[in-house]
């Protein structure tokens, strides 16, 4: 159960972290270099403290798990900007099913498992459709061609960015070496990303590039963002190395838009969320739990 905890921590910042651009409008690739550089160099005296990674294999992953990020941070900010959060969020309930799928494509031996009894595969899938569905419903923003063609990338990099978190929460038997090495290198490669992304777009001179990245208000958003994204990653972090498949913490991440309801409501703004499919949705996340968790043979 420990992972649904965390996962449900995890959603609860991401409510926050979708929010962020929808009405500020920062350019995403600015907002990328803050929330990757300033977590880094935070972190970066804790990296003192652990001993040296010495794998290949798992540098590569936080070199590859750095890129996803600054993909998935880069679309989720200008979109939230430009289609707003709601669209923005409702496209996410993609990411799911191609989390899922994605895991099972590369853990074929724990899908036979899962094969073997249908039972309990079918229960799965269709738990996980009604989740989708209601999540769909719930969100009631106009989803258009322009939303899902720009957030299609986004999608396949958190579906990698899951897979990816869930390795290297395992990468080691201490958790806190496994989250300090994410939180700082991970982090950092996100943020050079961002940085050779702004620079190729925008084309800015030394001058132009410091106003854009150091302005008075950037700085307060770009602290705002930093200030819990270390939370999130570290939840994120512990519910992908307990949970047995990465895709059901993206459903549990997927309570985001519940929270930002009870934000808004709390804020007095006006939030288009159908509260039905909500209960719904929660109600098809409750199903999950039951059957992961439980003794049903839930191995995958």
């Amino acid at each position: 159960m420990l992972w649904v905890i965390n996962g449900l921590i995890y959603g609860f910042f991401m409510a926050l972290y979708t929010l962020v651009n929808q009405q500020r409008k920062f350019n995403g690739y600015a907002l990328g270099i803050w929330r990757g550089f300033g977590i880094s160099l935070i972190f970066l005296p804790f990296l003192f403290f652990v001993p040296v990674q010495t794998s290949a294999y798992n540098w590569f992953l936080l070199i590859f798990q750095g890129w996803m990020i600054g993909i998935y941070d880069s679309h989720l900010f200008f979109a939230s900007a430009n289609f707003g959060a709601g669209p923005t969020s409702r496209v996410m309930s993609l990411s799911v099913f191609m989390t899922v799928l994605l895991w099972w494509l590369i853990t074929p031996e724990r899908f036979v498992l899962l094969w073997k009894d249908g039972n309990i595969l079918i229960t799965l899938i269709l738990i996980l459709f009604g989740f989708s569905f209601s999540y769909w419903r719930m969100i009631k923003s106009e989803v258009s061609k322009a939303v899902v063609a720009y957030m299609f990338p986004a999608l396949l990099a958190l579906s990698a960015m899951s897979i990816a978190t869930k390795e290297i929460a395992l990468m080691g038997q201490n958790i806190w070496f496994n989250i300090v090495y994410y939180l700082v290198v991970a982090t950092f490669v996100s943020g050079l990303y961002n940085t050779v992304l702004y620079i190729k777009h925008e084309k800015p001179g030394f001058k132009a590039f410091f106003a854009a990245v150091f302005g008075r208000e950037i700085i307060k958003t770009g602290v705002y963002l930093i200030s819990f994204s270390a939370a999130l990653i570290t939840a994120k972090t512990m519910a992908m190395r307990l949970a047995p498949n990465p895709g059901y913490v993206v459903a549990l991440v997927l309570t985001a838009p519940v929270f930002v309801f009870f934000l808004n409501k709390y804020n007095k703004i006006a939030d288009n969320v159908s509260l039905r499919s909500g209960f719904a949705m929660i109600f098809f996340l409750v199903l999950l739990i039951v059957l992961v968790t439980g003794n049903y043979g839930v191995v995958d």
